[in-house]
C-alpha cells in the first residue's frame, strides 16, 4: 500500500468530489480514481459509494477514515521527528490561502524573520478548504487562512490551536464614475441589474458573500458576470469595470487610497473576518525555534497595541 493512497482517500472524504480531489492532489481524475480503486482492492471492500451524487463514504469508508488519518499523522510526525534528530529538517511547511499571498504574507514573513533567525518556510498556496485538508492529513505544519463565523471551518478547534494574526473586512468594491461615486451602487434599486463578480458558492469567501446577500436588509437584482475562487482574479475584473466584487479590505487598500476602486455599499454589505494561523498540537510541539510559542506571543503583543 502507498501512503499517497491514504492521502488521496482522506482528501476525497473531505471534498466529496473526485474532480476537486484530483485537482487538489495535482493528478488527473483518471489517475486519482485508479489510486482510490487500488486502495479499495488492498482493503478488500468498497470505501466509496459512487452511485450517489456527490460520492459518499460507505460504512466501511467511515470506519476506515479515522484509521487512515491516524496512520498518515503518525508517519508524518515520525518523519519530522527523524528529520530533527538527523538535522535533515527541510523547512516548516506553510499552507496559505492565495488571497493572503500579496497583501499579508510578505510583510508577515519580514517581521517573523526579524524575531526568529534561520527560519525556513516551505510555502504552498491554495483555496482555504484545500488547506484544511492538508492540515488534517499532515501535509502541512501551519495553515494561514481567513476565518469567519459566517462560514465556520471544518477544523476541530479543540484539537487544533489557532492564533489570530490580524483583523480584516470583506467589502464590496467597484470602479468609480466621473464624479468619484460607485459606478454600481448596492444602494440603488433600479430596474437594471447590478453586475457582480463572485466566488464559487462552495468556497470559503463564496459562503460569506452568500450570507451577506441572503441576510441583507434589501437585495437588489444582481447579474453574475463571472466567478473565480481567486480574489486576485476578481480584483482584476473589478478594476476593469466588470462589476462589484467582494474583496478583503487589506487586498484593495491601495486601490481605495488612490481612488481606482471605491466602496460599492454601506456597512450592511461588509463582513468582519480574521486572519488566523492553525497548527495541530502535535505539530506545534515539533516545530523548530519554539516557533509556535514565538508567533503566539508576538501576535498577542501586536494585537494588544492596535
Amino acid at each position: 500500500m502507498d501512503i499517497e493512497w491514504l492521502e488521496d482517500f482522506l482528501v476525497l472524504s473531505d471534498l466529496s468530489s473526485f474532480t476537486r480531489a484530483a485537482q487538489s492532489r495535482n493528478v488527473t481524475q483518471s489517475a486519482f480514481s485508479r489510486r482510490i480503486r487500488s486502495l479499495e482492492d488492498w482493503i478488500g471492500i468498497p470505501l466509496i459509494d459512487r452511485d450517489t451524487v456527490p460520492p459518499r463514504l460507505t460504512v466501511a469508508g467511515h470506519l476506515f477514515r479515522d484509521a487512515a488519518r491516524e496512520m498518515v499523522r503518525q508517519l508524518q510526525d515520525t518523519r519530522i521527528a527523524l528529520g530533527h534528530k538527523t538535522r535533515a529538517f527541510s523547512g516548516v511547511k506553510l499552507f496559505i490561502s492565495h488571497s493572503l499571498i500579496d497583501h499579508f504574507l510578505p510583510e508577515w514573513i519580514q517581521h517573523l524573520n526579524r524575531r526568529i533567525t534561520g527560519l525556513k518556510l516551505d510555502i504552498t498556496a491554495g483555496e482555504t478548504y484545500d488547506g484544511m485538508v492538508a492540515l488534517s492529513n499532515g501535509r502541512c505544519d501551519l495553515l494561514m487562512v481567513y476565518y469567519s463565523s459566517i462560514a465556520p471551518m471544518t477544523i476541530d478547534e479543540k484539537a487544533c490551536a489557532s492564533i489570530v494574526l490580524a483583523h480584516d473586512r470583506l467589502i464590496p468594491v467597484c470602479v468609480p464614475n466621473t464624479e468619484g461615486e460607485p459606478t454600481f451602487s448596492l444602494s440603488m434599486f433600479e430596474s437594471s441589474a447590478i453586475p457582480i463578480v463572485l466566488y464559487p458558492p462552495e468556497t470559503f469567501f463564496g459562503r460569506i458573500v452568500n450570507g451577506i446577500v441572503r441576510f441583507g436588509p434589501r437585495t437588489p437584482h444582481f447579474s453574475v458576470v463571472a466567478q473565480s475562487a481567486n480574489s486576485r482574479v476578481l480584483r482584476g475584473l473589478a478594476l476593469n469595470g466588470s462589476g462589484v466584487a467582494w474583496l478583503p479590505e487589506r487586498c484593495v487598500r491601495e486601490d481605495l487610497h488612490h481612488g481606482t476602486l471605491v466602496h460599492a455599499g454601506g456597512e450592511q454589505w461588509n463582513s468582519n473576518i480574521e486572519i488566523r494561523l492553525y497548527a495541530s498540537p502535535e505539530r506545534a510541539k515539533l516545530l523548530e525555534f519554539n516557533l509556535w510559542e514565538n508567533i503566539r506571543d508576538w501576535q498577542e503583543a501586536s494585537l494588544a497595541t492596535t
